[in-house]
Parts: structure tokens; C-alpha cells; sequence
């Protein structure tokens, strides 16, 4: 499953402000050879924000979020060279299994750097409007190109198992 919206979710003083929350004291970098960008997880910012978003997602997955506390969103920091080759998001941690992963760009000001998934053996781009939001299954491959120059800012939030249970959306 993969769902691109047509409209932005934030608008460009809401993404200015969630760019100038990025933290260098608090970046963490990953740097391996089939990935390298930075991240913070965004503990500071506006509850609104978080919660617009699960409400967002709620309307695509068609259940309810529970433990919305626990959300936080993450942003991604890709400079020049930057890259995450093809992987997918269905991995275990303390929360539970991602079931789901969704983002938006937050800057559209660079080059390269697209956000490329596998779907029905081809690859898709997902455009690069800022503040539009995009859902997908957590088993859906994915990759982002090299930055070419710039840099590329992106949100991302996992959802996982435990947090939405059987409930549905009427």
C-alpha cells in the first residue's frame, strides 16, 4: 500500500518552523555504506503538528491511533552525497513492529535526492511538494537518491502494531 496526498498538510511558515527546530547537539548521524544522513527526533515540537499528521494517517490506514503520547516526529537531514539505498521499515524495536511509515518533505530547494519506492515491479517517484504528506506499508521497498546539492530535509513517523489494535475509523 502506498498513498501519495495531492494538497500539503503544513503550510510554509509551519515547515520553516519544524526546519529551524533541527538540533546539531542533538543530530545523530548514520553513516554505512548503503546509507548516510542525519536525524533528530523532534521531542519539542508543537503537539498540533504530531497530531494533525496521526489524524492524517488514521484517515489512510482506516484505524485509530492509540498512544499518541508515544509519537514524536523525525526529521532527516540530507546533505550533498547523501543516500539511503533500497531497504524496507518492517523492523522490530522497543515500540513494536512498524507496520506503517509516512512523511513529508519539509524543503523542496535542492537536487537529486528523490523519494523512490517499488511498486508493482517499477520504481515510483514520490514528488517532492513540501508539506505533502505520503503513507506507506512498512514491507513497500524504498530508497533516496544522492543528494545532488542542497539540503534535503524530510519528515518521517513510524507507526507500529501495538498502537493500532483492531479499531476502525466509522
Amino acid at each position: 500500500m502506498i498513498f501519495e496526498e495531492s494538497t500539503p498538510l503544513f503550510n510554509l511558515r509551519e515547515l520553516d518552523f519544524i526546519k529551524s527546530s533541527w538540533r546539531d547537539d542533538r543530530a545523530e548521524k548514520r553513516n554505512y555504506k548503503d546509507r548516510s544522513y542525519y536525524y533528530n527526533v523532534l521531542y519539542d515540537l508543537p503537539k498540533e503538528y504530531v497530531n494533525r499528521f496521526l489524524d492524517w494517517i488514521e484517515t489512510k490506514i482506516g484505524k485509530k491511533i492509540q498512544n499518541r503520547k508515544k509519537y514524536n516526529l523525525i526529521l532527516h537531514k540530507f546533505e550533498e552525497g547523501d543516500h539511503f539505498d533500497y531497504h524496507t521499515d518492517d523492523g522490530y524495536n522497543l515500540e513494536g513492529k512498524r507496520e506503517f511509515a509516512a512523511g513529508f518533505h519539509v524543503n523542496d530547494d535542492y537536487e537529486g535526492g528523490e523519494f523512490v519506492v517499488y511498486e508493482n515491479d517499477k520504481e515510483r517517484v514520490i514528488g517532492k511538494n513540501s508539506g505533502t504528506p505520503y503513507i506507506f506499508s512498512s514491507t513497500v521497498g524504498h530508497k533516496i537518491n544522492k543528494v545532488k546539492s542542497n539540503i534535503r530535509y524530510s519528515i518521517i513517523i513510524f507507526i507500529y502494531d501495538n498502537s493500532i489494535g483492531n479499531k476502525t475509523l466509522i
